[in-house]
């Protein structure tokens, strides 16, 4: 598998750590860096491994610390990620990121090719209910 693909329902610790899924996992280590970065994105989360963080970020080298706009895109966008790490199979999400996607104990990942997100289990089913 060359990207991440799916969606797991899966529990996060009391300590905020969820289970990575082997299949995410194997994609992840293809990368041989364990390192990602989580960001804010609406009410869920983004999850970048480290290259595609990277890749991302280079996009927005073309925005310009000068210009109030952009400045603007910037801290929203910086001031709302993380860079975490997979140990043992798990990611411990900060208290500021499943605070501000409002994650309690049931939450989704959603592979979506180069990232996957993470959402609260009562956001994902109102907004994708599930059907049949």
């Amino acid at each position: 598998m060359n990207g991440f693909l799916g969606t797991y329902y899966v529990n996060l610790d009391d300590k905020g750590r969820v289970n990575i899924p082997s299949k995410f996992k194997a994609v992840l280590e293809k990368g041989n860096n364990p390192n990602l970065v989580i960001c804010t994105m609406d009410q869920y989360l983004v999850v970048f491994p480290q290259n595609e963080w990277t890749t991302n970020e280079e996009k927005l080298n073309d925005l310009s610390a000068f210009d109030k706009e952009d400045r603007n895109r910037l801290r929203d966008f910086y001031s709302r990620a993380d860079e975490c790490e997979m140990k043992s199979g798990k990611v411990l999400i900060p208290a500021f990121l499943r605070k501000t996607a409002e994650l309690n104990r049931e939450v989704v990942l959603v592979g979506m090719s180069r990232t996957f997100e993470i959402w609260s289990m009562s956001l994902w089913e109102k907004t994708y209910p599930r059907t049949g």
